[in-house]
């Protein structure tokens, strides 16, 4: 399951002492918030009508502690707020056809829920109403969101597909209670994850912490699957610290991964597996970055988070800036990071977009 490791650095007699947190973002909200959406409804039916612009959906966790979604369009350098004022880190994708955005957020002491946005009424609508906590949302088709799921019913996280007309839910692969989804996407006909043994998980998990030492590797298992969880086939098997984000391309048949040690590169990388051939390219880490020519930025950021263009010419991904100092977060310690442009055919990096305040980025997705 997708886990976010923040940093908190306290002074101790004049030693900064890091305390790494493994927050599981399936724990329940810690601070109380009004809840201003919509009860549990139906939602209008979706239109038909489809978008052609590439936009980029962008979480942010900024300084003052709150939350926010952005749509950015990176060829008309066009941005609008879509969420905002938001507790805890947010997750969230746009549907196909524009009009509606899924989001995650957790209410008052509530686990972490899915809402939907309508972009036409402007109105917020509660999707779930139940104990599992649910992370990154993705769209199916307009009236299908996907998520993973983590609770006393499933202690290990699964994919599960919510019909949000009819209001209910199947969780996918239950026959296999070791097997974890880390991290996955959706496609218009697929859905491609990362899975590892929970067992081992936890076993390397416990061993790094209890020697002191940084986390070592363990194989991701590559499966892709229909929407409806059928036909699950495994495309290939992955040695890496963790894969933090997976997205298809625009024709479904490339996938770009973000991760930590994947194979045997060291440190941050951003991938490309091709789902015809089942070989995975390395288009940029952060050793590239460094030994480039006067780069604009340090490292990828720390989720590595990237997705391609539709013009399949750019990978876009977040970063940090060169030279960028320790900002608090509402107390994470952490740099900020923006939203950069990889020029796959010249090799040049450039900036697309930075949020108003000082912010870092929780999530990214793209809808073409």
């Amino acid at each position: 399951m997708y886990r976010s490791v923040c940093k908190y650095r306290k002074k101790t007699m004049g030693t900064s002492v890091i305390i790494f947190l493994s927050l599981v973002l399936v724990l329940f909200g810690c601070q109380k918030k009004e809840d201003t959406s919509q009860p549990v409804g139906d939602p209008p039916v979706s239109d038909q009508h489809v978008d052609d612009n590439e936009e980029l959906i962008v979480s942010v966790f900024d300084k003052e502690g709150k939350s926010s979604v952005v749509e950015i369009n990176p060829e008309k350098n066009v941005e609008n707020e879509l969420v905002n004022n938001e507790e805890v880190w947010l997750h969230a994708s746009l549907s196909d056809n524009k009009q509606y955005l899924a989001y995650t957020s957790a209410k008052g002491e509530g686990p972490w829920e899915i809402y939907l946005l309508d972009r036409k009424d402007k109105k917020t609508y509660q999707v779930t109403n139940d104990t599992l906590g649910q992370l990154i949302p993705r769209f199916g088709d307009n009236n299908t969101i996907y998520s993973e799921i983590l609770g006393a019913t499933f202690p290990v996280s699964k994919i599960s597909k919510i019909d949000v007309k009819k209001k209910n839910s199947i969780v996918f692969d239950t026959k296999q209670p070791d097997r974890a989804v880390e991290m996955y996407d959706t496609s218009k006909d697929k859905i491609i994850g990362a899975f590892v043994s929970e067992e081992e998980n936890t076993a390397r998990r416990k061993a790094a912490n209890d020697a002191g030492v940084p986390l070592g590797q363990i194989v991701y298992s590559i499966y892709e699957m229909n929407l409806d969880g059928s036909d699950m086939n495994l495309v290939t098997n992955i040695k890496a610290v963790n894969i933090d984000s997976m997205a298809y391309g625009p024709n479904g048949n490339t996938v770009i991964l973000g991760g930590a040690n994947i194979n045997e590169d060291e440190g941050s990388g951003i991938y490309q597996l091709s789902l015809t051939d089942k070989t995975l390219t390395t288009i940029l880490t952060d050793q590239m970055i460094n030994k480039s020519k006067s780069p604009l930025l340090s490292e990828i950021g720390q989720r590595r988070l990237a997705v391609l263009s539709k013009n399949e010419r750019f990978i876009y991904f977040s970063g940090i800036p060169k030279n960028a100092a320790d900002v608090s977060f509402d107390g994470i310690i952490s740099k900020i990071q923006c939203i950069y442009k990889y020029d796959l055919d010249n090799k040049e990096i450039t900036k697309v977009y930075e949020y108003k305040k000082p912010a870092f980025i929780t999530d990214m997705t793209v809808t073409y």
